[in-house]
């Protein structure tokens, strides 16, 4: 049996559904946290109950009603959230961080890049120090073709050894979070940025008349 925690942030948290399902059906423990800006961008609050054993829902606007019992709520961002329910600041701790033998993290760059962050700073002392960590990382044009176009490509960093390499996101989007180059997730990221910022424009001016 493992102890798994997932850490969704906004539309990331609908990947997390079948994972944490799947988890629950192997006889692992699931502590999910639910990341979000907005109270308007949570959706499908029993889903993710159905694929958690605790949830701790966490967002920058406001509070989060918890249904269940076992079931936390925190005002402000995911790395916070996670202090706060390990220190008993939400209530008891119902499945404690030195039990977690995976963390799975999806979710915008910035917020894993921060998971990451602090996974090797605030929550180091609270994780078992042979816990694996999982990135499902967001490339641009991740077109499922297998390593063609290169423009889903991204820089892993061997953190004891200084080793560059390159991982085909398309091929493997499910990362080890200790190796992977947030910031230049980040920058590839922006490439499509003139087109996006355009389509959005021309949808604006279209839904006008």
């Amino acid at each position: 049996m493992k102890n798994i925690m997932l850490i969704g942030g906004g539309v990331g948290n609908a990947v997390l559904f079948s994972v944490g399902k799947a988890c629950l059906e192997n006889n692992s423990k699931v502590l999910y946290f639910a990341g979000y800006k907005k109270l308007n961008d949570v959706f499908k609050q029993t889903l993710i109950e159905h694929a958690s054993s605790v949830v701790v829902w966490a967002c920058e606007e406001g509070l989060i009603e918890a249904s269940r019992n076992q079931d936390k709520f925190f005002r402000g961002n995911i790395v916070d959230a996670i202090i706060s329910y390990q220190k008993g600041r939400l209530g008891d701790t119902a499945i404690s961080l030195d039990v977690i033998d995976k963390i799975i993290t999806i979710g915008s760059d910035k917020m894993m890049k921060a998971v990451n962050e602090a996974r090797k700073t605030v929550l180091r002392p609270y994780l078992k120090s042979d816990h694996v960590a999982i990135s499902s990382i967001n490339s641009p044009m991740q077109c499922m073709m297998k390593e063609i176009c290169a423009q889903c490509m991204q820089r892993h960093i061997n953190t004891k050894t200084g080793e560059e390499s390159f991982v085909y996101s398309c091929s493997n989007q499910d990362q080890d979070m200790e190796f992977v180059d947030f910031d230049f997730l980040n920058e590839r990221l922006k490439q499509n940025s003139l087109q996006e910022k355009l389509t959005a424009k021309w949808i604006d001016h279209v839904q006008r008349y």
